[in-house]
């Protein structure tokens, strides 16, 4: 299979980092645009531009999916001749043999959210460093239910920072391993290929999934719970104290005037006599 991570995607990328008003990107924003079938508005042309670049040389991975869904895409990417992976399903622990950048190394299936699939991709990131390869999540699909990646030769890469500058290029893409390390570790950079560079890992991103995830199941509980309340409350009505028996409403007025001990047997007597509870 040929690899879609080529010498397009890295004609492409610094398009995608022009600013709008250079008139020269503009003219290939519109050409890429028309090519992908897509109409091109003035305005909006360098976020269509951004948008259906990521869709074409993106790698996307939905939230629900794993480790073994990030490989499975890499080696579509890069061709299975380049990056060649084997899934063990049948074990009790499954795996993913992956042959890459003349060596073996064995993976195990974690789902995005975990701790563990955070310190798996991480070794990914390496491998890659390793093979000419850096990965790195494009920020805008942090908040989504999909994250997408984008794969380009570690060349592309520093030809980019190069022409446009590392802000830029952090302001759209960024190392996924940054977003997982330490606050002590965040200066480290693509330029380390350390395959056994050992760090504190904790879940940084995707607390946030987690806590979506948490969210969109305990929101319908929730709701039925204070949808039950509400009914409840509108449907359920106090009895009303019975009525009373006119002049009733006198008898503390007919002898507030006197004693306690001398009222308090005369009212009692008045009471019951007109039948007041």
């Amino acid at each position: 299979m040929e690899s879609r991570c080529n010498y397009q995607t890295g004609m492409s990328f610094p398009i995608f980092l022009s600013a709008q008003d250079d008139e020269q990107a503009s003219v290939r924003r519109k050409a890429f645009l028309e090519q992908q079938g897509e109409s091109c508005q003035t305005a909006l042309e360098r976020d269509d531009y951004q948008s259906i670049f990521m869709s074409v040389y993106g790698i996307h991975i939905d939230w629900k999916e794993g480790i073994f869904s990030l490989l499975e895409a890499l080696s579509e990417t890069l061709g299975e001749a380049t990056f060649s992976a084997e899934f063990d399903y049948g074990s009790d622990i499954e795996s993913a043999t992956i042959d890459f950048a003349g060596g073996q190394s064995v993976f195990h299936h974690y789902s995005i959210g975990c701790d563990e699939y955070d310190m798996e991709h991480t070794r990914i990131e390496h491998l890659l460093l390793l093979g000419g390869y850096a990965l790195r999540v494009h920020r805008e699909s942090m908040m989504s239910d999909t994250l997408s990646f984008l794969l380009m030769p570690l060349n592309e890469w520093k030809r980019a920072e190069q022409q446009f500058g590392a802000e830029s290029i952090s302001a759209h893409f960024t190392p996924y391993e940054s977003l997982c390390l330490e606050p002590e570790y965040e200066e480290t950079t693509a330029n380390d290929t350390s395959a056994n560079h050992q760090k504190t890992y904790y879940a940084g991103l995707f607390y946030v999934w987690r806590a979506r995830i948490l969210f969109w199941c305990v929101l319908p509980v929730l709701a039925v719970f204070m949808l039950g309340a509400l009914w409840s409350a509108l449907t359920s009505t106090e009895p009303l104290p019975p009525s009373q028996p006119k002049g009733c409403e006198n008898v503390e007025k007919v002898h507030s005037k006197l004693r306690p001990e001398v009222a308090e047997p005369l009212k009692a007597r008045m009471r019951k006599s007109l039948g007041c509870q």
